[in-house]
């Protein structure tokens, strides 16, 4: 099991591939074998993909604190120092597009391109005014369990997924379902990641980032987030970056990677564009 040490805990990682490299993070609270569901097998073709799990969630060590975007983008910058990464590609999934935003922001030398997809306006909602994290989630937890209340978030033909792909994909739905819940751990570190999507204000962050960038979310992602929606969030985000582009992919919902091929696509035509060699 790879594993390399951060500060005084470990972080479990898995790299595939051969090529540039591609690091790929996912929501905090996801465990990395997600990207094993059709993005990975996908890219490893023709990068070197870098998968781990962040602090607090799968094969990773669970630390007390560090429960922060800017925190979680230290690790991931490590992480890179230990492997000999002197440059990829970022890709970052909901929260996890806070985090290589604030990677970005902080190590641009590391950067060939930035993609932030599918993320959410962080600690200050599209008006300006401060968010939060209300107690339904935990509610809902309490009333049907906390199995059931993952699996229903990730496993359905209303938010996840267009209904057409979902039903025709059902295998590959459930393999998502199934890796997301298999690395798992508590209620409780499940509720602090949660929480650090406050602790970094996606838009008012945005100028500083001087990369390329790629703002990528589905054309029909509605899940509602404190009165937003990633595609309102991902169409107000890519203005504030200079040269930044906005992909929305058409048909496509919450599950951007995994909900068809169509993000993968586009996500593969933006990194040859910036080749690290340039």
């Amino acid at each position: 099991m790879p594993r390399v040490k951060i500060d005084d805990f470990e972080i479990y990682y898995e790299s595939q591939g051969s090529g540039e490299a591609v690091l790929l993070v996912p929501p905090n609270w996801w465990p990395c074998a997600t990207w094993n569901v059709q993005v990975v097998p996908t890219l490893a073709m023709k990068y070197c993909t870098i998968i781990y799990d962040q602090r607090g969630t799968g094969n990773s060590d669970k630390p007390k604190d560090g429960y922060t975007v800017a925190q979680f983008a230290q690790d991931g910058i490590q992480l890179l120092t230990k492997l000999g990464v002197a440059k990829c590609h970022l890709v970052g999934f909901a929260i996890g597009g806070q985090v290589v935003q604030a990677m970005a922001i902080a190590r641009p030398d590391l950067v060939a391109s930035l993609t932030i997809s599918t993320t959410g306006s962080g600690s200050r909602g599209l008006d300006g005014k401060p968010r939060d994290v209300g107690p339904e989630a935990l509610n809902e937890i309490a009333k049907i369990g906390f199995e059931k209340y993952i699996l229903e978030h990730i496993d359905n033909d209303h938010m996840a997924y267009n209904p057409e792909y979902y039903h025709s994909h059902r295998e590959q739905a459930a393999r998502l379902a199934k890796a997301l819940w298999s690395g798992q751990s508590t209620v409780e570190q499940y509720r602090v990641h949660e929480l650090a999507r406050l602790t970094w204000d996606t838009l008012a962050e945005a100028p500083k980032v001087k990369v390329p960038t790629l703002v990528l979310c589905g054309a029909d992602d509605g899940i509602q987030r404190r009165g937003s929606t990633p595609e309102a969030a991902a169409r107000a985000l890519a203005p504030l970056i200079r040269g930044a582009e906005l992909a929305l992919i058409p048909g496509v919902r919450h599950m951007t990677f995994w909900d068809g091929t169509g993000a993968l696509a586009k996500l593969q035509e933006f990194f040859a564009r910036h080749p690290i060699s340039q």
